[in-house]
């Protein structure tokens, strides 16, 4: 039987970490069995509890589900005879003065701190995807400039991003924090690793067999490749943030990126340009030697967060074609189109029609995936965890949800959500049509 106590695995986003609660949701029993507790009504509790913690909403929507989450955790915690895990990487985000309640609230038994790490190389492509299916439209190109060290940081995007991917900076805070605390790191091993590994190396924090614990028969939050991702950029350009987030996260997060574009054949993955590790070589080396002297426990290798010039296999940009770019649009209507088991009412029209106005297209659907514990795949109707650089793992029937969503956008609200996401003019600017804010 394990030991009492909290590990906190606090991040860092878009190092695994929706593979390990994926992991910890569905091995409950077994774990329990091991004397490992991984609490939560829904698999989102974590996600709820961080936002509760924070005071916070989550891209401007309200859930429900949130007021207490937290407490609800720190509960079970004091409950469970054994270790508890708590894990979301947005605990990274928290304030001095939200680590210090977290730090008292769970003062009652030995607290272990966890950050998983991975190189950056690999980091700053996938935050980038990951920014993508939370709406915004920064091309990657840009991201990179907001994210260097070198640029000044006169908006929020670059702090933000070092605030949760500086190693050694966010270990610093939260030893801070957490006096008495122990700290262990984790690094993400290298690519073409079996991901099993990860688990391992987690399960030797937690004290357990790793075979305790299977991993989910498919994995979520895969990474897009270059037209993909260019598509999705464009489409958040259109939208302009134009969909409230629920039906954006249903419909474009988690069906268009995370099932549709994600499992097309492959197109060129997004890798660093080579001018870029002129910056991301000396950053990694840096938080590798801040972490050695802060001497942090490692399981794992700290050499694995260097990124090697030689082997991070840096690729020169390419312009993605409209052809490219028609090819997975084609791919991703076809998603939004129904396999009806029945045919549609006898009374509906069927006959074109101008549509109402653009409020009245998504109001109804909008009602229904927020009202109904069916379409949300959860209880409260509230809304779904966006994933892993933004949220933890989806829920049991979450995956179901935009499936629901587009069964029920068979009938007209269907047609008119196509004539919303695939406006009758071209996907590219003209030249003559300006940019639009990054951050929309």
């Amino acid at each position: 039987m394990s030991q009492r106590r909290t590990v906190v695995h606090l991040g860092t986003p878009k190092s695994g970490t929706t593979y390990l609660q994926e992991l910890l949701w569905s091995s409950r029993p077994a774990l329990v069995a091991a004397g490992v507790s991984y609490p939560g009504e829904v698999p989102e509790g974590h996600f709820q509890a961080t936002l509760d913690l924070k005071a916070d909403e989550f891209n401007g929507w309200p859930d429900p589900a949130v007021p207490g989450a937290w407490d609800r955790l720190v509960t079970a915690a004091r409950a469970f005879d054994g270790t508890t895990v708590i894990s979301h990487e947005l605990l990274g985000d928290l304030t001095d003065e939200q680590i210090g309640r977290l730090a008292a609230d769970l003062s009652f038994q030995p607290l272990d701190l966890v950050i998983t790490a991975r190189d950056l190389a690999r980091q700053l492509p996938a935050v980038w995807q990951e920014d993508l299916k939370n709406r915004h439209s920064m091309t990657f190109e840009e991201f990179l400039a907001v994210a260097s060290p070198e640029t000044e940081h006169s908006e929020w995007y670059g702090d933000a991003f070092w605030q949760r991917q500086d190693l050694a900076a966010l270990a610093a805070r939260w030893r801070s924090g957490c006096p008495g605390a122990s700290l262990t790191v984790v690094t993400v091993p290298p690519p073409g690793t079996d991901p099993a590994v990860l688990w391992h190396r987690f399960a030797e924090v937690l004290g357990i067999d790793p075979a305790v614990g299977s991993a989910p028969a498919t994995p979520s939050n895969r990474s897009l490749g270059q037209v993909e991702s260019e598509l999705l950029r464009r489409l958040n350009e259109r939208l302009d943030y134009s969909i409230d987030w629920p039906v954006y996260a249903a419909r474009v997060t988690h069906h268009t990126a995370g099932r549709v574009l994600a499992e097309r054949p492959r197109s060129r993955p997004v890798r660093l340009a080579p001018d870029a590790l002129d910056w991301v070589v000396p950053c990694s080396r840096r938080m590798a030697d801040g972490l050695v002297e802060l001497d942090v426990s490692v399981v794992g290798d700290l050499a694995e967060l260097l990124v090697d010039p030689e082997t991070a296999r840096p690729d020169t940009p390419v312009v993605v074609t409209d052809e490219q770019l028609l090819d997975a649009a084609i791919d991703a209507i076809a998603a939004l189109i129904p396999v009806a088991d029945e045919p549609p009412p006898a009374d509906e029209d069927t006959t074109p029609d101008a549509g109402p106005t653009p409020d009245a297209e998504l109001a109804p659907d909008a009602e229904e995936l927020v009202g109904s514990e069916e379409a949300a795949g959860r209880g409260g109707g509230s809304w779904a965890d966006p994933g892993d650089g933004a949220g933890g793992p989806v829920g049991p029937d979450l995956a179901r949800a935009p499936l629901i969503t587009v069964e029920r956008a068979a009938h007209w609200p269907g047609r008119r959500l196509l004539r919303k996401l695939v406006p009758r003019t071209p996907l590219h600017r003209g030249a003559d049509e300006p940019d639009r804010p990054a951050l929309g």
